[in-house]
């Protein structure tokens, strides 16, 4: 299917150290001036932020549960054709799939979008066993294509050089070289998975670090002969007549406590005809001038302190949901949206009050899965009956609620568990799941329509009184 150059990083199993190469790769292939389009398969939104300062461009998600096979080809398609290369980074092992199947793995979408795929093997204490490992790999599923081989944490030169001399020919001409094993280079990791680039100072030096060693051991000639790509004189132009003319201005809290957005999501509302405007529940004590808001997920909890303090911003937020401004809340932004939010030591900590909740964080409660979505009325992303897909991942549960409202969502997860979930006040919509607009379309432009509804009947002062210029808030 693909007609760009492009190539999927993957793995043996998880931790091997996908991202840490496809952070690199990118970074490097950048470096010698080719405009790379980073992906991510499956739903992570942390990956995505390091794939940014690697390419300077946004990371799509490619998840086949939450997108179907027609959404994943059509956003592969849409944004590959925007690049010299494009870089898949995987999720899990290589074959691994939704519920212990081969179903939306990384084997799976690099078959069925033809790319090929550069196979990331940690050779950390294997020297002899590292061949019958790929050997393996290779005659699993001979409809996937595994063109290059990549060795991660490699002790030295030296044993680098010691398990290539234990491989077959064959398999010798498919390793690309190798990356050394250094704390210098570990992305640091938390609750819920990797250090978000937001909270990561050390990003940049790490990024610098790893192209240093990458030009030292890996082979970027073979690289690109093996995987098929090569620079060309420019880019292909892309038309943007599709982007809709803003019609509204919508708030996106985006800071280190509210980070995990798909980009797609946000481009989708772009292409609606919203103006995107970032501010901080962390840092700004007013709003900016807005139509709506959307609070995605993220890590309030690392921060309730700071977000209490900001007793201003808080309080408008409430007001502003008084009033009926469109607001549409995800997770961390169900969270900050509570009346209050414990720590995971128990500490309780005020939050908006928009919602009549309680949350608390426990490391032992987490929830992870994908689930579909269903609304049981008529909510600011559209008609009852309106379906949509994403997933939850927290360690956070609601212990307290004093909600009259019905549910929104009649849920059900890939494993065919049926929940009701959502709050919906006023105008507010609010759950644990995050949603990804590619598996309804119809969403981004249903929000963006509330919203322009608002602007309408609301009189300007309503609205905000930030001005369009000012350098707290800026577009994005």
């Amino acid at each position: 299917m693909s007609k760009k150059p492009a190539f999927l990083v993957a793995g043996t199993h998880s931790g091997v150290g996908k991202t840490t190469v496809s952070f690199t790769l990118m970074a490097l292939l950048k470096q010698r001036g080719f405009a790379v389009q980073p992906f991510k398969i499956g739903p992570d939104f942390i990956d995505g932020g390091y794939h940014c300062l690697a390419t300077g461009r946004d990371s799509i998600n490619l998840d086949l549960w939450m997108m179907g096979w027609k959404g994943v080809e059509e956003s592969f398609q849409e944004y590959s054709r925007k690049a010299e290369v494009s870089v898949l980074e995987g999720m899990g092992a290589l074959f691994d799939g939704k519920n212990g199947t081969m179903s939306g793995s990384s084997a799976e979408i690099a078959r069925r979008l033809g790319v090929p795929v550069l196979l990331v093997v940690d050779i950390w204490g294997m020297t002899v066993t590292t061949g019958a490992v790929i050997e393996g790999l290779l005659n699993f599923d001979p409809r996937v294509k595994i063109a290059g081989i990549l060795l991660n944490r490699a002790g030295s030169r030296g044993h680098f050089e010691m398990v290539m001399k234990s491989l077959k020919s064959s398999l010798r001409k498919k390793v690309v070289g190798y990356l050394p094993y250094s704390g210098n280079y570990a992305i640091p990791e938390r609750h819920l998975g990797l250090k978000t680039l937001e909270e990561n100072d050390k990003a940049q030096r790490v990024k610098a670090a790893l192209v240093v060693a990458a030009e030292q051991t890996v082979d970027l000639t073979k690289l690109s002969r093996l995987l098929g790509f090569k620079k060309v004189s420019k880019t292909t132009k892309v038309s943007l007549s599709l982007m809709s003319s803003p019609q509204v201005r919508i708030g996106v809290a985006k800071d280190a406590a509210f980070c995990f957005y798909y980009a797609e999501n946000l481009k989708m509302l772009e292409q609606a005809g919203a103006r995107l405007i970032a501010f901080s529940p962390l840092k700004d004590k007013r709003l900016p001038k807005v139509d709506g808001l959307y609070l995605g997920g993220g890590y309030p909890e690392s921060f309730p302190k700071e977000l209490a303090a900001n007793q201003s911003l808080r309080r408008e937020i409430f007001q502003k949901v008084k009033e009926g401004l469109p607001v549409y809340a995800e997770c961390g932004g169900l969270m900050y949206l509570s009346e209050s939010l414990a720590d995971f030591d128990g500490k309780g900590y005020p939050m908006v009050s928009a919602l009549s909740l309680k949350v608390c964080m426990e490391r032992n409660h987490l929830t992870i899965r994908y689930v579909e979505a269903k609304t049981m009325l008529d909510t600011l992303l559209g008609p009852k009956g309106t379906v949509v897909r994403g997933h939850e991942f927290h360690h956070s549960r609601i212990t307290s609620s004093r909600y009259q409202g019905p549910w929104v969502y009649q849920a059900v997860t890939s494993t065919q568990k049926k929940f009701k979930e959502g709050f919906q006040v006023s105008n507010l919509l609010a759950s644990y799941i995050h949603l990804h607009f590619r598996s309804n379309p119809s969403v981004p432009r249903a929000f963006v329509s509330e919203c322009l509804n608002y602007k309408k009947l609301s009189p300007p002062e309503m609205t905000g009184t930030s001005s369009l210029t000012s350098r707290k808030h800026k577009s994005i």
